[in-house]
């Protein structure tokens, strides 16, 4: 038997000039504190047996004790004051012996130990616990991974067991649906039996928790030879896909994997399970690659063992928590701790260099005993004796519970003083070097499983497809559930088949290129809407060119403004459009346009907003190119606030809308596919009749940058640019300018009037571009301008351009500081209007109620004829252009069977019938996001999308008008036919179309395109109180919206069309499937 003893004392604190009571009462509370003790720690080790070298070995793991006991004491301070001394003995596994062994360390006459440190083998296990058991010894199991040993009265598990292992492979299964399986492991001789404990612990797991699982073939592999493996390769083959493998010798996998490939079963169909039974994840940093060969020669088959290898998974413990690299220290320094006491191992250790690995465990068996000993004197060390203590069983486990920073990762030991078990369940990387987690195991009894990934199709099963392997394949094992082959049972009409499908094909491309040739077409009539010929345009320069067929103001006010636009603008130059007045643009360059340019200004003529000047088009004929957008009367921002001539009266209102609109403008054009100006000044901001701001001259950067700026142009642009420290303006440099503009309106003077630089605009360039602080001064005119505005100002125009606040943000303060109640600057202004006229007050207002009366009549009118940014315009006298729209949404209707109701009514009765019928549907149109556009006869037409865009919402709207159009007829009642039924046939489809208003006299706002025509044959190949959809409109509907419930029709011959795939809409997901439109449809398919 091999002692030793470690003593360890507290050093004196040195003691200064105190009474002499104070000296010999400090001396004695410290010899009482460091006399708790002596505790006597047992251990069992196989010191010579071969296959427990890398795992178990005395010379490589019994070190584990010390580090944990340096540790622990870190961790417990009262563990200072306690004398450990160690005991081992080496039974090599040997069941007699151990239990001999145990005997003699128990009941040491002078020296018997209080706990016990085992043991290193399984197959002793069971004895020693229970002569532990006898004497009440606490044991803590460090290389056991059975859980048969949770009764036992006086044992601590600090491994995961393999019973926890099987039920979350149980578990993995279910989630999988996969419930038939193969087993086949194979133990080494040269190494533990890890998976034969596995598998017998794995089958009764199974057996008894998961009996709807079958294990269809367990095989333990012995004979190694290829008639073996190939007979097993067939009975795989013709019972299961799923297949367990434990195997200690990777070797010998690797050679079943290859054969497995030579059999075909390198598939996505086969599931491989490949059990880390060792349960050394987290320590064994020795394990090589399962697929590459390591012996030289190379077999030469890598390829096909990594090739078997995509479909094979990896289970396996999991110790999240754990520090890599404190467990490689730690295992580096089992040699030098072996060499000093109590081992003094030197000989014996000669070719250990690292600890083994199983020694962590031990580690943390021992660090849970030191820390349960020590929470245990800090509870009854004044009550008992550390002898009663130490080696009492029933006390130690209680306080194991609980968890602890072990060297394997920090873990925790239950109620039933066993480790919660955490498994992982992987796929191989890096060519079996490393793995990829999918799955994370945390079992305290039931196994509750977290997934790492979110879409299996690219995780998990990418693979394999993304498609998850199923339990017996459709065909069965042995493809007994599919009938032979089509191709070789009917050769001939198969011939004929491949025949056709080549005629189809040529169909199909002979469609797309009519697709092709159709959408160039479209884009070259897009081109039209910004093409603007410039031998069209009429350039006037006298008072008599410039009166607008509009007559929106006097002859002799639209000639001041031209004059005083003339006289402030040389580059620009006004014309007659299509009786519009616009403005020209000339740049002094030469540019010749591509189709991103083409894009571009389709996408600049689709752009609108109240504050947005509207482009117009773009001359290509010109003799340099020109762009046109259009003529605001009011002149821009400088000519009404800094114009000597000006008569306006500005007040804080007035200050705010302006700023409002040009704040508006400019977010609307960061928010567009623009992204930014990057020319914004003050004569970029347009007032036009309605004293509303219009940003204008933006967009075309590919000729812009082509020019240069002069001075005058300058004044507003951001340091950055001026300085060329950027290449392109950016939405940051148009804050800046916009700070200088809101300068301008609150001073009413021009951007650098009040400074005090004497060389003009030239030397305020000049000092931006040597880097010189230079801005306006801020001396606003009115006294109530908020304060709060002169901050945002210089925050605005701050030099570092990323510290700019955005334009929301912007729009947001500016609110915040006016908090203006009024709607808009024209409400402002007809409220100074009427302080002007108080003597005429009654008499206006009397006026004015009849004008808005009569308005609201001749507006209602109006808005029930044409969509009400149409009858603006119109009512404006301008011209409506049309628009094409990229998305809509058409409904169209008709009543069945009308002319056969017709015929059984007078003309009087028809009409009434008509009314009532639309009547109804016109109010539950004013429901939805939907615009009536006309009915002729039974005939109605709807749309959704247009003129106010919605995005894809206007599937949703239309989908739920027809449903509920359909619903309506329920109720509906012929008054002179009491027993017939109202039924109608709804056609919907979605896609592009153009709308505008044709005609002068009683103009309609209509729709043109081939998806109005799709959506009539939708509606005349419709079913009675059918809805009947296009493809494009299902697939709005189902894939961008949801929530509806739609069925496939087939493939019909729509006139004109040819062979379309449609589909009924049957109503919602959350509504009764047994409703009306359920039934119908269903007996419509009978």
């Amino acid at each position: 038997m091999h002692h030793s003893k470690v003593d360890h004392t507290l050093s004196m604190m040195k003691l200064t000039f105190l009474l002499l009571f104070s000296i010999f009462h400090s001396m004695n509370c410290q010899m009482n504190e460091s006399n708790y003790g002596i505790v006597r720690v047992g251990m069992l080790f196989s010191k010579t047996t071969e296959r427990y070298k890398d795992f178990q070995i005395y010379q490589g793991t019994a070190y584990a004790t010390m580090e944990a006991l340096r540790l622990a004491r870190i961790n417990m301070s009262n563990l200072q004051f306690i004398n450990f001394q160690f005991s081992w003995e080496f039974p090599e596994c040997d069941i007699p012996m151990a239990a001999g062994k145990t005997f003699e360390l128990i009941n040491e006459e002078d020296e018997p130990i209080d706990a016990l440190l085992g043991l290193g083998c399984a197959e002793s296990a069971e004895v020693v616990i229970n002569i532990g058991a006898y004497y009440n010894i606490p044991i803590y199991l460090w290389s056991v991974f059975n859980s048969n040993y949770q009764n036992a009265s006086n044992t601590v598990q600090i491994t995961p067991n393999y019973k926890d292992f099987g039920r979350t492979l149980g578990e993995i299964f279910n989630k999988f649906n996969w419930s038939t399986l193969c087993l086949i492991y194979y133990s080494s001789i040269e190494a533990l039996n890890s998976c034969n404990y596995f598998s017998e612990t794995f089958l009764s797991t199974i057996n008894n928790e998961y009996q709807h699982i079958n294990v269809v073939l367990v095989k333990q592999l012995n004979n190694y030879d290829n008639v073996t493996l190939n007979t097993l390769s067939k009975q795989i083959k013709a019972r299961s896909r799923i297949i367990i493998l434990c195997f200690n010798d990777y070797d010998k996998l690797r050679d079943l994997l290859l054969n497995f490939y030579d059999n075909g079963m390198s598939n996505p169909e086969y599931v491989y399970i490949n059990v880390d039974a060792d349960m050394d994840y987290y320590v064994n940093t020795e394990n090589k690659s399962i697929f590459l060969d390591s012996n030289t020669p190379s077999d030469g088959r890598d390829m096909d063992a990594l090739n078997i290898g995509k479909y094979m998974f990896h289970a396996q413990v999991s110790m999240r928590g754990g520090n890599s690299n404190q467990h490689n220290y730690f295992r580096s320094v089992a040699k030098e701790v072996m060499k000093n006491p109590p081992f003094n191992c030197t000989t014996e250790c000669e070719g250990y260099d690292r600890g083994t690995r199983y020694a962590g465990y031990l580690h943390d068996a021992a660090l849970v005993y030191y820390i349960s000993l020590g929470k245990i004197m800090e509870i009854y060390g004044g009550e008992a004796t550390i002898q009663n203590l130490s080696s009492n069983a029933t006390y130690l486990r209680k306080y194991s519970q609980g968890t602890f920073p072990g060297i394997t990762g920090e873990f925790t030991i239950n109620d039933k003083y066993t480790r919660i078990s955490e498994f992982s369940f992987s796929s191989y990387t890096d060519a079996g070097l490393d793995i990829e987690t999918w799955i994370y195991s945390y079992c305290n009894g039931t196994p509750v499983l977290t997934l790492t990934y979110k879409d299996p199709r690219t995780t998990i099963w990418a693979s394999r497809d993304g498609v998850q392997p199923l339990d017996e394949p459709i065909c069965g094992y042995s493809g007994e559930l599919c009938p032979e082959s089509f191709i070789n049972t009917n050769p001939v009409v198969f011939a004929v088949l491949i025949a056709g499908a080549i005629v189809v094909i040529c169909i199909i491309i002979g469609v797309i290129l009519s697709c092709f040739y159709i959408k160039r077409n479209e884009a070259k009539k897009e081109d039209e809407l910004w093409k603007v010929s410039y031998f069209k345009l009429e350039e006037y320069g006298n008072e008599k060119d410039f009166v607008s067929k509009r007559s929106i103001q006097s002859t002799g006010q639209i000639s001041q403004k031209i004059t005083e636009f003339s006289d402030c603008n040389g580059k620009y130059k006004l014309y007659m459009y299509k009786n519009e007045i616009i403005i020209g643009c000339s740049f002094n360059v030469t540019y010749e346009l591509n189709n991103n340019d083409r894009k571009h200004l389709r996408m600049l003529r689709m752009l609108d907003h109240e504050n947005l000047n509207k482009f117009i088009g773009y001359a290509i004929d010109a003799p340099n190119p020109m762009c046109f957008f259009k003529f605001c009367y009011r002149g821009d921002l400088k000519n009404v606030f800094c114009s000597d001539n000006s008569r306006i009266t500005i007040d804080i209102f007035f200050s705010y809308s302006i700023i409002m609109d040009v704040i508006c403008g400019l977010q609307y054009i960061h928010n567009s596919p623009l992204g930014y100006h990057g020319y914004l000044t003050s004569l970029n901001c347009l007032v036009d009749e309605r004293w509303q701001v219009k940003i204008t001259n933006y967009g075309i950067p590919f000729i812009r940058k082509l020019e240069t700026l002069d001075s005058q142009d300058l004044l507003w642009t951001a340091p950055e640019i001026v300085r060329e420290e950027v290449p392109t303006p950016s939405s940051s440099s148009d804050i800046f300018s916009l700070s200088i503009i809101i300068t301008e309106i609150l001073n009413q003077k021009g951007a650098y009037d009040n400074s005090d630089i004497q060389g003009g605009v030239d030397e305020v360039i000049y000092l931006m571009k040597r880097n010189k602080l230079i801005r306006p001064k801020i001396e606003p005119v009115l006294d109530n301008t908020p304060p709060a505005i002169i901050l945002l100002i210089k925050d605005m125009w701050n030099e570092n351009a990323h510290e700019r606040p955005s334009i929301d943000k912007i729009r947001t303060l500016v609110k915040e500081m006016y908090n203006c109640k009024s709607k808009n600057l024209m409400d402002h202004l007809f409220l100074m209007l009427e302080s002007y006229t108080t003597t005429l007050e009654e008499e206006i207002n009397e006026r004015t109620k009849e004008l808005v009366e009569e308005k609201k009549k001749a507006d209602t009118l109006l808005s029930r004829m044409l969509p009400a940014q149409v009858a603006e315009k119109l009512k404006s006298g301008q011209t409506v252009s049309p628009e094409l729209f990229d998305s809509v949404t058409i409904f169209f209707s008709d009543v069945v069977s009308f002319t056969v109701l017709a015929s059984k009514c007078t003309p009087l009765q028809v009409v009434n019938l008509l009314n009532n019928l639309y009547t109804t549907f016109d109010s539950i149109i004013s429901e939805h996001d939907v615009y009536k556009v006309e009915t002729i006869g039974d005939g109605y037409l709807c749309v959704s999308g247009l003129p106010i865009r919605n995005g894809y919402l206007h599937a949703k709207e239309i989908a739920n008008l027809s449903l509920q159009l359909i619903k309506s007829l329920d109720g509906f009642r012929i008054e002179y036919l009491p027993d017939e039924r109202i039924k109608i046939r709804i056609g919907v489809n979605s896609g592009p179309c153009v709308a505008g208003v044709v005609g002068l006299s009683m103009p309609r706002y209509c729709l043109f395109g081939d998806t109005v025509n799709t959506a009539s044959r939708m509606e005349s190949n419709g079913k009675p109180n059918h809805i009947h959809m296009s493809a494009d409109a299902n697939k709005i509907l189902v894939e961008k919206i949801g929530g509806y419930i739609t069925e496939p029709r087939g493939e019909i011959i729509i006139k004109g069309k040819g062979v379309m795939e449609t589909y009924w809409l049957i109503g919602k997901v959350d509504e009764n499937s047994n409703n009306a439109m359920y039934t119908a449809y269903k007996n419509s398919i009978q």
